[in-house]
C-alpha cells in the first residue's frame, strides 16, 4: 500500500501531530504488547470514568490512557472521532493505548456505536471496552451506591458493575426494579492468565433505565423434589404466564405451562423419571413480550436409602448428643473407607488429592480384581506414593496445571445403581496423617441423584466418561463449567451441592452465615476469605447469636483470625494444639429443628479455593446431622478452652489464658460482681455480675499485663490471676 502523511486544518479541531493510517482496534488487539500501534474510533466514555477513554470502531473497542509519558492535552469528549498513537500494554487484563504518542480529533458529535446486549455473565475479552447492554437485571443489594463493585443478576446469572469514586451515580438510590444497564466492558483482573474481573462501567445515571418488558425477577427456586417431578417458583414484575422448557438435553424440546396468569409462578413438573437431570427454562409471556429465565439444570429425587452416614477421625462428646451420638473412629479410619471400597461392584471413581496409604490401594486393587472399573484423579504436585501400588492397568490422572489444585477428597461407588450409589466426602485425605493425627470428618450418603452429580464433576475433570481420561478434554480450576444440579432431595433431608471454582461457594457460604439466627460455630483449619470473615462479623453483631469457633492456621497471609478476634469473636488458636484441626466446616442453628445446617467438605474459606482450585462443598439440612458435628465441635473447642483455661484453688476457673479480646470466667457460686485489679492495685473494671456462674468480660480495653480478677458473690469470693496480650 502506498503511504503518504497529510495535514487537516479545521475550525474546532484539535491537530496535535500529523494523522497516520490507521490499523482497525481488532488488529491492534492482536499485536503484541509493547507494539506501536495507531487506530482511529470513536469515544464512547468521558471524565465519569476518569482519564481513561474507551473508543470504538466497527471491529472493536480499545482503551486509552494518558498515564507517564504521554503526550498533554487529551481530553476528548464521547462522540469524538480521534485517531492516536501509542504503545499496547496490559493493566490487569485490560487491554490500554498508554502512554499516547499522538493523538487528532477528527470530528465531534458523531453517533455512538450501538450497544450490543448481552447476558450478566456474558461479558469476556471480546467485548472488552465495547459498549454493551444488560436488560432486565437487579441489583443483589439495595441502599445508595458507593463506589467499588455492585452485582446484578438476571436468572442465574450474574455480572458486576464498578462505580469509581467521584462518579455521578454515587449517592443515588439503588433502583430496586428490573432496569436495562449500558455501559462499557473493562476489567480488572490479579492473577494470571487475566481471564476474569470484568466489569460494566455505567457512565452516568442515564445509562440506568427502568425496564418495562415483562421481566422475570431473580431466582428461580426448585422445590418439592420427588422421585418423579418437582416445582419452579418464580416472579415477575408485571403478571404474565407460567410455562417452561424442559428436557434431559439442552435443546430441551418439551414444554409444560400451568395456564396461569400472574407475577407470582409456581410450575409443577410431573411424570419425570427418578435421579435424573433435567434442563428447565423458565418463560412468562405478557401482550407479546417473552421473559426467559436462563436454563438451569434440576434433579429429581432418587429411589435411593437417602442414608447419610457421619464420622470423625478423633474424639467426640456426646454429652451434647440429642439423638444419635456421634463416632470417632480413632484407629479404625482407613478400615471404615476400605470397606466401602469393598462394597463396590460396578464403578468406582476416586478424586483425592494425596494417599499414602498402601492398605486403601491395595482395597482398590482388589475391587479391579471383581470386575469393578476404576478411574482415579490426584494432585500433580504431591507425592500420592501409594498410587505405586495400584495395578499399572488402573488410569491415574494428576492435575498438573496451577495456580491451583486438584484439593478434592471425594469417592462415588455404583453411581448407576440406585440401591448402592454412595458418595464418600469430607475434609480427610488419605493419608496416615489424616487418618490418625489430625481431627477430619468423613461422610457416606446413599444417594443416587448426588452419585450422578458427583460423577458429572468428576468426568469433566477425567475429560469424558469413558475408562481412560482424554487429557486434552479434561477441565480443573478456572476451566469448568457450573454443569451439575445444585439442590437434592436426600431420604428427606435438603442438601445443597457445590463445586469450586465454577459454582460460586464463598457466596454460596456466606447465604448459609447471614441466615444465621441463633448460632454459629466453625471448625476451621484456614481463614483467608475476607466476605466471610464480614459475615462471621456480622452474626456476631445479632441480637443473641452465639458465634465462636476454632482455627488451626492463625498466621497465614491474610488471615481473618486475629481480625475477628479483636472485635470480640470467640475463635480459639488450636495451632499448638496436638494434630492439625484440618476441618473445613460451620454449624448454624444446630438447636432449630427446621434451620439446622452443616456447610462441610474439602473447601478451605481462602480465596484460592474460590478461585483455582478444584473443590467439593456441600450444605445439609438437617438437625441429626447438625447436632453430630456439634458433638465433635464441642469435643475440640472444650480441648483447647482446657488448655488455655486456668483454675483456682476455689473453684474458680477462667479462660482463655492468655485473653486476647474475652476471658470467661466461672464460680461455684452466683456471680454478683466481677472486678479487674492491674499489677499497681487500680481497679480497672469493676461490673455487676449476670447472678449467674459464669460469664464473659469484654478485656479489648485492657493494655496487654497482667491482672487479677475477683468474683464476688452470695458472701464469698474468689480471685485469680489473668494475662492480658
Amino acid at each position: 500500500m502506498k503511504r503518504c502523511a497529510f495535514f487537516v486544518f479545521a475550525a474546532g479541531m484539535l491537530l496535535t501531530a500529523p494523522a497516520l493510517y490507521a490499523q482497525s482496534i481488532a488488529t491492534a488487539r492482536a499485536a503484541s504488547l509493547g507494539s506501536t500501534v495507531t487506530v482511529t474510533g470513536v469515544v464512547t466514555s468521558g471524565a465519569s470514568l476518569g482519564p481513561i477513554r474507551y473508543l470504538q470502531d466497527a471491529s472493536a473497542g480499545i482503551a486509552a490512557y494518558p498515564g507517564s509519558g504521554s503526550v498533554p492535552g487529551f481530553n476528548p469528549q464521547p462522540g469524538d472521532q480521534v485517531t492516536l498513537s501509542g504503545t499496547l500494554t496490559s493493566f490487569n487484563g485490560l487491554l490500554e493505548i498508554t502512554p499516547i504518542s499522538s493523538f487528532t480529533v477528527n470530528s465531534t458529535g458523531n453517533m455512538l456505536p450501538d450497544a450490543v446486549v448481552v447476558e450478566p455473565a456474558g461479558m469476556n475479552d471480546q467485548l472488552e471496552s465495547e459498549l454493551v447492554r444488560m436488560e432486565g437485571v437487579y441489583f443483589t443489594a439495595s441502599g445508595v451506591f458507593t463506589a467499588g463493585e455492585r452485582t446484578v443478576q438476571a436468572g442465574m446469572q450474574t455480572g458486576t458493575v464498578y462505580l469509581r469514586s467521584g462518579h455521578p451515580l454515587i449517592g443515588t438510590p439503588v433502583p430496586a426494579g428490573p432496569v436495562d444497564i449500558t455501559g462499557i466492558v473493562s476489567q480488572y483482573s490479579t492473577t494470571p492468565p487475566y481471564n476474569d474481573g470484568y466489569q460494566l462501567l455505567p457512565r452516568s445515571g442515564a445509562d440506568i433505565a427502568v425496564h418495562n418488558a415483562i421481566s422475570i425477577l431473580p431466582p428461580v427456586v426448585q422445590g418439592n423434589l420427588v422421585g418423579d417431578g418437582f416445582t419452579l417458583t418464580w416472579q415477575t414484575n408485571l403478571a404474565g404466564s407460567t410455562e417452561a422448557f424442559f428436557g434431559t438435553t439442552p435443546a430441551m424440546g418439551s414444554h409444560t405451562a400451568s395456564g396461569t396468569v400472574s407475577a407470582a409462578h409456581e410450575l409443577q413438573f410431573t411424570g419425570l423419571q427418578p435421579a435424573t437431570f433435567y434442563y428447565a427454562q423458565a418463560f412468562s409471556v405478557d401482550n407479546g413480550d417473552t421473559a426467559f429465565a436462563v436454563p438451569g439444570l434440576y434433579s429429581t429425587a432418587s429411589s435411593s436409602s437417602g442414608s447419610i452416614k457421619v464420622y470423625f477421625t478423633k474424639s467426640v462428646d456426646t454429652s451434647v448428643a440429642s439423638g444419635q451420638d456421634a463416632i470417632g473412629l480413632f484407629d479404625a479410619t482407613d478400615d471404615t473407607i476400605k470397606a466401602y471400597i469393598d462394597r463396590a461392584e460396578q464403578t468406582l471413581d476416586i478424586a483425592i488429592y494425596n494417599t499414602n496409604s498402601n492398605l486403601l490401594a491395595h482395597a482398590v486393587n482388589m475391587a479391579v480384581d471383581r470386575g469393578v472399573q476404576v478411574r482415579w484423579i490426584a494432585e500433580g504436585a504431591n507425592a500420592n506414593t501409594a498410587l505405586a501400588n495400584l495395578y499399572p492397568s488402573i488410569p491415574v490422572l494428576y492435575r498438573t496445571n496451577t495456580p491451583g489444585s486438584m484439593h478434592n477428597k471425594f469417592m462415588i461407588i455404583d453411581a448407576d445403581d440406585p440401591q448402592r450409589a454412595t458418595v464418600m466426602s469430607g475434609s480427610c485425605n488419605w493419608t496416615t496423617q489424616s487418618f490418625f493425627d489430625d481431627y477430619n470428618n468423613i461422610f457416606f450418603i446413599q444417594d443416587q441423584a448426588l452419585a450422578r452429580c458427583y460423577r458429572v464433576e468428576f468426568e469433566e475433570m477425567w475429560g469424558g466418561n469413558g475408562a481412560q481420561p482424554v487429557p486434552s478434554l479434561s477441565r480443573f480450576g478456572p476451566g469448568k463449567e457450573d454443569n451439575t444440579p445444585h439442590l437434592f432431595n436426600i431420604g428427606g433431608v435438603e442438601v445443597e451441592s457445590i463445586f469450586s471454582p465454577s459454582d460460586g461457594t464463598t457466596a454460596r457460604i456466606k447465604k448459609v452465615l447471614d441466615d444465621a439466627q441463633e448460632d454459629l460455630r466453625l471448625a476451621l483449619y484456614i481463614f483467608t476469605e475476607n466476605s466471610l470473615g464480614d459475615a462471621v462479623l456480622d452474626a456476631k453483631g445479632r441480637q443473641g447469636m452465639l458465634v465462636a469457633g476454632d482455627v488451626e492456621d492463625i498466621d497465614a497471609t491474610g488471615s481473618e483470625f486475629n481480625y475477628l478476634v479483636g472485635q470480640g469473636v470467640e475463635l480459639l488458636s488450636h495451632a499448638d494444639e496436638p494434630g492439625l484441626l484440618h476441618h473445613k466446616y460451620a454449624i448454624v442453628d444446630a438447636g432449630v429443628a427446621n434451620g439446622a445446617r452443616v456447610v462441610t467438605g474439602s473447601h478451605n474459606w481462602t480465596a484460592g479455593a474460590e478461585s483455582s482450585s478444584d473443590e467439593n462443598t456441600l450444605v445439609i439440612h438437617d438437625a441429626a446431622v447438625a447436632n453430630l458435628f456439634l458433638q465433635e465441635w464441642t469435643a475440640r473447642h472444650q480441648a483447647v478452652m482446657s488448655a488455655r483455661e486456668l483454675t483456682a484453688r476455689d473453684g474458680m476457673r477462667l479462660w482463655p489464658v492468655p485473653a486476647v479480646a474475652t476471658i470467661h470466667c466461672a464460680a461455684p457460686f452466683p456471680i454478683a460482681y466481677i472486678r479487674i485489679i492491674d499489677m499497681v492495685g487500680r481497679e480497672v473494671v469493676s461490673m455487676a455480675g449476670p447472678m449467674v456462674t459464669e460469664a464473659t468480660i469484654d478485656t479489648r480495653v485492657l493494655e496487654p499485663g497482667g491482672y487479677l480478677v475477683r468474683l464476688e458473690g452470695g458472701g464469698r469470693s474468689a480471685i485469680a490471676c489473668m494475662v492480658k496480650e
